[in-house]
């Protein structure tokens, strides 16, 4: 459980370092790397929060589905494996790096565009990628 701690303390750390890359080398000019993608700072609209009762709710909110999350490792019936609890600790952190994003900022910060889907950022894909590997079915 350490290491998984470890882990998503490591990838919310790689997730606030890149947006802050971004912010600084991407704001004013994209960068276009290798036509596949583009670097460039978008303020994420959906993600704005106007209310400041709201934005405080948002720590309550990630706190409650991380210990609904580990009574359910606790259980023995959801996450057992070394591969979900991973997934966890990405889909927990990649959560917490945008919550983080929320409180600073009051929005979300959105950097990388592949042209063909929605801006995101690296804690979505954090959470996107944990999700899968914390549902993926045993065999």
């Amino acid at each position: 459980m350490i290491k998984v701690i470890v882990f998503g303390g490591l990838f919310l750390l790689f997730d606030q370092w890149s947006k802050r890359l971004a912010e600084i080398h991407a704001t004013r000019h994209p960068i276009a790397c290798w036509r596949l993608l583009t670097i460039h700072c978008v303020v994420n609209p959906c993600a704005k929060l106007s209310g400041n009762q709201t934005r405080r709710l948002l720590p309550l909110f990630w706190l409650i589905a991380l210990a609904c999350a580990i009574a359910l490792h606790n259980s023995g019936s959801w996450f057992g494996t070394q591969t979900a609890l991973v997934g966890l600790g990405l889909a927990f952190s990649g959560a917490a790096g945008n919550v983080l994003d929320l409180l600073r900022r009051k929005y979300v910060l959105d950097f990388i565009d592949l042209g063909w889907w929605p801006v995101f950022n690296m804690a979505d894909v954090g959470i996107v990628a944990g999700l899968v590997l914390a549902f993926w079915p045993r065999g």
